[in-house]
């Protein structure tokens, strides 16, 4: 770092460094995102902050330096101070969702690209990770057509059960990926063990877990966006660009989707693979939900009888690996904590 320049990093900034840090980001066009837990900042010779990024998770985020200030080394500065303070806490990988056009800034940064969209470039500092988490995923035995299907599962339905088994009849190998991010109402360790439960009779289906490469629109950091509205297009575009890379490592050439009458956003999402997975040579396949009484099985009717005490009348709608799990006052309890 050039002379007359001062470094800081707050966990996380508050008061007016807060403000300043927030401004200063609304001048370079980006927007300082929630959840941020560390920020490293360079403030010039006057004290006015010329560089700053930040971190959440495994994630860094919000990098800005001021025009004025280009060349001095401080987008170098910053994110190296992150990556210290991700040492510090255990943390041996991380990513950064930024724009396209600035892939060679943080390629020289040592960030290297897992996959991109119009609008956003996914990178990661660690080279080949990627490629080791397709391969951590491959099953060995795997031939013929090989399918894949995304869950949450939150929690596992007779609906995806149903899914899973006519998906499994429709090739020679199911990937079955459960979401790894831990943000849902069911724990994301319990949530795949109990689809490893309910799905064990099926052999050529393998369960695995997102990892940190697919992930959700929850959680999807648009501060780089100048029009927020479009941040779950933009979003949807991503993922199904690193799934798409996920496919030609494995082979898959079939995604499997159930019918969507609740939820507009993953409706939306079904139409975009619809139009664009076609383009890398992959079939969606879009199977009807399973009905009882006329009216398809969703999780977010499982999740409404669980928080108002019914959990017992989940049975008919649920695998016995999910009623046994909820038979447990212990996770119930754990569920209503997270159920919000």
């Amino acid at each position: 770092m050039e002379y007359g320049y001062t470094q800081q990093l707050w966990s996380p900034p508050r008061g007016r460094t807060l403000e300043e840090v927030r401004a200063f980001l609304q001048r370079m066009g980006l927007s300082y995102a929630r959840g941020i837990e560390h920020t490293a900042v360079v403030r010039d010779g006057t004290g006015a902050v010329a560089a700053t990024a930040s971190l959440e998770g495994h994630v860094i985020k919000c990098v800005a330096v001021d025009p004025d200030a280009q060349g001095a080394g401080l987008t170098a500065t910053v994110v190296t101070a992150l990556r210290q303070k991700a040492l510090e806490q255990g943390l041996r990988r991380l990513f950064l969702y930024t724009k396209p056009e600035n892939l060679e800034k943080f390629r020289g940064l040592g960030f290297y690209e897992v996959a991109r969209a119009e609008k956003a470039l996914l990178m990661e500092d660690r080279r080949g990770g990627f490629d080791v988490w397709a391969e951590e995923l491959r099953a060995p035995d795997a031939s013929g057509t090989i399918g894949a299907a995304v869950m949450n599962c939150n929690p596992m339905t007779l609906g995806h059960l149903y899914l899973i088994e006519e998906a499994a009849k429709r090739c020679g190998h199911l990937y079955l990926l459960i979401v790894s991010e831990d943000r849902s109402a069911v724990p994301a360790g319990d949530r795949r063990r109990i689809v490893e439960a309910t799905a064990a009779h099926l052999p050529n289906v393998s369960v695995s877990g997102t990892g940190q490469y697919l992930i959700s629109s929850a959680t999807f950091p648009d501060y780089f966006l100048k029009d927020k509205s479009r941040a779950g297009d933009v979003w949807t575009d991503l993922d199904i660009a690193v799934f798409c890379r996920l496919a030609e490592k494995l082979g898959i050439t079939r995604r499997f989707v159930g019918s969507e009458p609740f939820c507009p956003v993953t409706s939306a999402y079904n139409r975009a693979m619809a139009r664009k997975l076609p383009e890398k040579g992959i079939e969606l396949v879009e199977l009807p939900r399973l009905e009882q009484g006329g009216t398809a099985i969703s999780a977010t009717a499982v999740r409404k009888l669980i928080r108002e005490g019914r959990w017992v009348d989940i049975r008919p709608l649920v695998p016995e690996a999910t009623f046994a799990y909820f038979s447990a006052p212990e996770n119930r309890q754990r569920f209503l904590k997270r159920d919000v």
